[in-house]
């Protein structure tokens, strides 16, 4: 019980320390917070590239706190405190009160999982709702419940209404099965779970069926997009991504840990190596065709973090200067994160110059925003041709208005939206972009004119330039040709 308090006493710790970062330091939203933020200003059964948990949320959160900063990351805040909290009771009856102590306090200390404690991207639910699922399944492999079952199911389709990748747990609990239980996979109690998952994720498949599958048109642009194979450049790129994302010590730890989880053949370390090495193979694999982002596979590291943790509690009794290096490395990574100005102090500006520092996407965006604001009088289309600064703008100008995107590239959500541009036929407009006005957005307007070009600085370097223009004179459509999904 001492042990569950001091978990409980730590996570409350970084969950202030979220709230208080969102509250004071001087970052935006990014800008897929921005526009997850501005889909749950349309509820619907589904989304363009995403199913709806995340616009849910946010309807929820800001709902209570406002259409603010901490409206929107209050719930990945939240989620990150409530799931450390599940796995100290898991993890103590897996293994002893120790390795739940480290499971439930360590991940905090790791590069992904304190992203995803803080953005409100769909990795937060996904997460989440996963780490549920799973622990549910082991239990309901332990005891096959029908009661067990079903709640796997539940979870099961609140993580596919999260994020897609949450397929994954069909065939891994079948594989799970396979290797410790076999006689399972002839009962019928497993598969009750797929009645309450696929009446959760319905309204998504509809949606879909109404829209032309484009979702899943979506994904599979996304699969199939890329290079020649073998593309070894992306593979060394995803491995140093997940790397970053474990912070170093640990992840090389997990990779032993797999080694070692059919060395031992112990059906708890094979349990929460079937729930994360498949997933990390499945996305390498795809990297050697196409670039994969680091994040991807994140959810896989549920179970990854509790291996890790397993093995850093045997490491405490081997070696406790390695263990608290290890520590201090992770904790120094973590903080360089969320205070990235620090590498200058350091010296280390070169190895993290401020164009390719990735915090300088949560920057502008409010000064964007009240520039645009001084130009805005409520009767103005406001759009731009990427979706990112339109989500933005659609959040950080006052009023919070309903924005427009016009597609040079692939579709969008606001390509879903299009034809809310018709009641500004014959309006004026305020155009936002980062390369001045293409000549296919100016044919559709009388004139034009530049009123402001705004520098964006971060670290002491210009990393972001925008153009704003007012446009005259709307002939009421917009001549897109998006190119692909």
């Amino acid at each position: 019980m001492k042990l569950l308090w001091t978990a409980l006493i730590i996570n409350a710790f970084f969950a202030l320390f979220r709230i208080t970062y969102v509250l004071f330091y001087p970052l935006d939203l990014s800008p897929e917070e921005a526009q997850y933020w501005d889909w749950s200003r349309h509820l619907d059964l589904s989304y363009y590239s995403k199913p709806p948990m995340v616009a849910y949320l946010n309807f929820l959160s800001t709902s209570l706190l406002g259409d603010t900063e901490i409206g929107v990351r209050i719930t990945p805040i939240l989620l990150s405190f409530f799931l450390s909290i599940v796995v100290f009771p898991f993890v103590r009856k897996l293994f002893d009160d120790r390795t739940a102590l480290l499971a439930s306090v360590l991940p905090n200390l790791f590069v992904g999982p304190a992203i995803n404690s803080l953005l409100m991207t769909t990795d937060a639910p996904l997460v989440f709702f996963w780490g549920i699922s799973v622990v549910l399944v082991y239990l309901a492999v332990e005891r096959n419940t029908l009661k067990l079952w079903l709640a796997v199911g539940v979870f099961a389709g609140l993580a596919f209404l999260s994020k897609y990748p949450a397929v994954f747990l069909l065939p891994l609990t079948l594989l799970y099965m396979f290797l410790v239980k076999r006689d399972l996979l002839l009962s019928l109690r497993p598969y009750t779970s797929l009645i309450p998952a696929f009446l959760i994720s319905l309204p998504v498949l509809w949606w879909n069926l109404k829209h032309d599958f484009v979702s899943f048109k979506h994904v599979s642009s996304l699969a199939n997009k890329g290079a020649h194979f073998p593309n070894w450049g992306s593979l060394l790129e995803f491995l140093g991504g997940q790397l970053l994302l474990l912070s170093i010590v640990p992840f090389l730890l997990l990779i032993y840990g797999w080694w070692r989880a059919f060395t031992y053949r112990d059906k708890r370390l094979i349990f929460l190596t079937v729930y994360s090495l498949p997933v990390f193979l499945f996305f390498a694999i795809l990297s050697l065709k196409k670039e994969v982002y680091a994040n991807w596979p994140g959810f896989a590291y549920f179970t990854g973090s509790i291996l890790v943790s397993y093995y850093m509690g045997r490491l405490f009794d081997k070696s406790k200067m390695v263990f608290w290096s290890i520590v201090v490395l992770s904790s120094f990574l973590v903080l360089l994160l969320h205070f990235t100005p620090l590498v200058d102090y350091l010296g280390l500006r070169k190895l993290l110059p401020p164009k390719r520092d990735p915090v300088k996407v949560m920057v502008g965006w409010e000064k964007l925003g009240e520039e645009v604001s001084r130009l805005y009088t409520g009767r103005e289309m406001v759009f731009s041709n990427v979706y990112q600064i339109s989500a933005e703008l659609a959040f950080y100008v006052d009023g919070n208005p309903r924005t427009f995107v016009f597609h040079f590239g692939r579709r969008t959500q606001y390509y879903l939206w299009r034809k809310g541009i018709t009641k500004f036929k014959g309006k004026d407009a305020i155009f936002v972009s980062y390369w001045g006005l293409p000549g296919r957005v100016k044919k559709h307007f009388r004139s034009h004119e530049l009123l402001k070009v705004v520098d964006v600085f971060w670290r002491g370097e210009k990393v972001r330039r925008f153009w704003i223009y007012r446009l005259r004179g709307f002939e009421g459509r917009f001549d897109e040709t998006p190119k692909g999904y």
